[in-house]
């Protein structure tokens, strides 16, 4: 496939001013530009494309696929093109304050993303929704859950590293919780790192809710798509600086600088540093030269990546219940998973509701051949969880009734699941026990003049927010 060139355009709705109001970016470029190459136009590469540009420098951002944005994937059907899901990543955290500065400096408005939640064992309908971050378990769990935060905080490293040898299920189990307990903890926290809780790091998951807030970083998103972020990155770009369907194929350094060779083109590319910010097992399919350490290479060859599947099904109308200041979800035993209302906050009769299906789950949806399968379990479950009937005849109490109303009719379906991507595998990295201070500390060392960048590599790792840092962390250590 051709290299193409991608002539970046500022977006109309802003204008340098807001760039240069901000104290962010104040350092005074150097009199002679320096350059970098940045690999990867997911969110780590652009940002830290963005900020040695503002600086300064020259940049030129290479992406093997033909789009910008990596796993950040808005998606909107056809039957309903004023409505919005994401089939990528998805939550913006009240802490995340990088990723909502860009979106300040670039004029991005943040929309409420939070949702209340039951939990459905394909039994009986739930009988309670519980409020956004609420605490949904035994109060004397919640007392010694709240005393062993306490504890961690004030761990060393040796306890630190003692922890992450145990998988979150047990030391969950340890602090108390009951069967029932962790099970539906599991169906919760598996959302946040893609696999059972039964194989997630027990440090990983304590600093997560430890230094989080009660919302876990389910807050806000992008108004009109998380996409747009990266749109507005690409966008302050110099007009010949991003390049799509670059598949880098080779990177050659010497004392002077590094050259990068991709599909489709004779020549490299050349520059004096280099922000390689492809998913871990990416680096094995590049030719380096010198090579890439073996300790180095081993490690992305050890890490995996989540099981994810993102189904988002559009129905004629909204069934679900609506609350004043959350949307709806339901976490679940069923293939359904963890369910939400994908377009809270946005109007529309029409609605979607998105499947978030984890590890084993997500492998057994991904395997269905039939769509209409799919999009027929997720309404049948939906329906049960809310005790909708196939056809209503009254409207809720307080309200007139209109007489029978339509019946429910999921439109269409779209599946994404991201295991079967074949550039990554999976949503984002999975560190099992024992793994966060062996092979991510490998991974995030340089070598000679390519440094990494990636949510593979951020203390909050899973999340945009992790990306950007690694990528403006990357961009200001040159």
């Amino acid at each position: 496939m051709e290299v193409q060139l991608v002539r970046a355009r500022r977006d109309s709705h802003r204008g340098k001013k807001q760039i240069r109001r901000s104290g962010t970016h104040s350092q005074r470029a150097p009199e002679k530009p320096r350059s970098c190459i940045v690999i990867g136009a997911g969110l780590a590469g652009l940002s830290a494309a963005y900020r040695l540009k503002t600086r300064g420098w020259n940049v030129t951002v290479l992406e093997a696929l033909q789009k910008v944005g990596g796993r950040v994937f808005s998606y909107k059907f056809e039957q309903a093109p004023k409505l919005t899901c994401e089939l990528g990543a998805e939550w913006i955290g009240v802490q995340h304050k990088a990723i909502r500065r860009l979106c300040d400096e670039l004029g991005l408005k943040l929309q409420r993303h939070r949702y209340s939640f039951a939990f459905w064992n394909g039994g009986k309908p739930p009988s309670r929704f519980f409020k956004p971050g609420a605490w949904c378990f035994s109060r004397k769990v919640g007392r010694n859950f709240k005393a062993f935060k306490k504890l961690f905080v004030n761990y060393d490293a040796a306890q630190i590293r003692d922890l992450d040898q145990f998988d979150w299920w047990s030391v969950l189990r340890s602090l108390g919780f009951t069967n029932e307990e962790l099970r539906n903890r599991d169906l919760m926290d598996s959302t946040d790192f893609g696999e059972t809780i039964r194989l997630t790091s027990a440090y990983g998951a304590a600093a997560e809710y430890s230094e989080g807030t009660d919302t876990d970083a389910m807050d806000y998103k992008i108004r009109g798509g998380n996409n747009q972020l990266p749109y507005a990155l690409a966008g302050e770009l110099d007009p010949d600086a991003l390049y799509l369907s670059a598949k880098v194929r080779a990177i050659h350094q010497t004392s002077a600088g590094v050259k990068v060779f991709v599909n489709g083109r004779k020549r490299p590319f050349r520059a004096e540093f280099c922000i390689c910010s492809v998913p871990a097992q990416c680096l094995l399919k590049i030719k380096w030269k010198p090579a890439l350490p073996e300790e180095q290479a081993a490690a992305a060859q050890q890490l995996q990546y989540s099981r994810i599947m993102k189904t988002a099904v559009l129905f004629n109308r909204r069934f679900w219940p609506h609350y004043k200041r959350s949307g709806f979800s339901a976490f679940t035993t069923r293939i359904s998973d963890f369910c939400f209302d994908s377009t809270y906050g946005q109007r529309g009769s029409k609605g979607i509701l998105c499947s978030y299906s984890i590890g084993d789950k997500a492998d057994d949806l991904s395997s269905e051949p039939s769509k209409a399968n799919i999009k027929e379990w997720i309404r049948g479950d939906m329906m049960k969880v809310t005790r909708t009937k196939e056809t209503q005849s009254k409207k809720p109490k307080g309200k007139k009734s209109q007489g029978k109303q339509s019946e429910i009719v999921a439109i269409d379906v779209r599946p994404q699941a991201w295991q079967k991507v074949p550039w990554i595998g999976g949503a984002y990295a999975f560190y099992r026990p024992g793994q966060w201070f062996t092979v991510r500390p490998i991974l995030q060392r340089a070598h000679g003049r390519v440094l990494f960048a990636g949510e593979h590599l951020a203390d909050l790792q899973g999340f945009m927010e992790g990306a950007v840092n690694t990528g403006e962390a990357a961009a200001d250590q040159l």
